[in-house]
């Protein structure tokens, strides 16, 4: 199919107003911008990207102006998964390709749903979208792919022979032992991590690349951390990784939260609107604090690369 992606890709943020509706003139300045930073790709409407408290419009509106703003600058990937209703999620894989989405991806059906059941529904997935790559959403030991049951690598990388476009995992775990079993019995699987505070022990491990909420506001970062493991330079690559860990501790914190964070950055630091979190969302609509805000704000630039 395609190569592997490898790198920096950034999970990117939806931006909305108080009732929800998509600022889609903020595709392109936030496209603009991952593009300065020297992403590698971005990936869509997953955690980061609230699409579990969007409908169906909601995420097709965002896709659309994502993938227009983008015009095959980088790889988009588009979450599809999330959905109750399974037929959701299949009518957004087919829309994706169509809109040019470089991949889609999904995490399975139910916490009690078999491994059977989740490739069944990534077959559909799969024949829907099926000149696009489909990569699957792995954490907690794969036990969210097969109804709580543990599952070897080499069992489920069998499995998924059934999904045709079948590319790669996002891998959303910090066991990366189970990261280099995967590509043990399949040198060709492309693994992204989302294990945003260890992305050099994933490095080490063999990933190929990693996406994150963190990574959505320290990109450049990341990057130049990969070309320090490059170099062997390991004592500057940790030190990017503990400074960039302090901006997630201290996004992290009560009354703040990972995505009003993100978006505080954007609008604040880097003048691109970012508006509130979803209403359907549990995260706070828009920080008031501003004394946290400032404070929080303070962190990040104090540890972030200067360009």
């Amino acid at each position: 199919m395609s190569k592997l992606i490898t790198g920096v890709l950034p999970a990117l943020i939806t931006p909305m107003d108080e009732h929800g509706n998509i600022l889609v003139d903020s595709a392109k300045p936030l496209i603009d911008w991952y593009e300065k930073e020297k992403a590698d790709g971005l990936y869509m409407l997953g955690w980061t990207g609230e699409g579990m408290y969007l409908s169906v419009q909601q995420r097709k509106t965002w896709a659309e102006a994502v993938l227009k703003a983008n015009n095959n600058r980088m790889p988009i990937f588009v979450h599809v998964g999330y959905n109750g209703n399974l037929d959701d999620s299949v009518e957004l894989a087919r829309h994706a390709q169509e809109h040019g989405a470089y991949a889609v991806a999904s995490v399975g059906i139910s916490p009690s749903s078999t491994l059977g059941e989740n490739v069944a529904y990534f077959k559909r997935i799969s024949e829907a979208a099926p000149k696009t790559p489909f990569y699957i959403y792995w954490t907690s030991n794969g036990e969210m792919l097969t109804g709580g049951e543990r599952v070897d690598p080499e069992e489920l990388l069998e499995a998924m022979k059934a999904v045709p476009t079948f590319k790669g995992i996002k891998f959303t775990d910090n066991n990366f032992y189970i990261l280099e079993r995967f590509k043990k019995y399949n040198p060709d699987i492309n693994i992204l991590t989302g294990a945003d505070n260890l992305v050099i022990c994933s490095d080490i491990m063999g990933a190929d690349g990693n996406i994150g909420a963190l990574q959505a506001i320290t990109c450049y970062d990341f990057k130049v951390l990969l070309e320090k493991m490059k170099e062997g330079n390991y004592k500057e690559a940790r030190e990017i990784q503990y400074r960039t860990n302090e901006i997630a501790e201290a996004y992290s914190v009560r009354n703040l939260g990972t995505i009003p964070g993100i978006k505080i950055v954007m609008e604040r630091v880097y003048s691109i609107p970012a508006g509130y979190c979803s209403p359907a969302s549990p995260y706070l609509p828009k920080v008031t604090d501003e004394a946290l805000i400032e404070s929080y704000l303070k962190v990040y630039r104090d540890n972030i690369i200067k360009r």
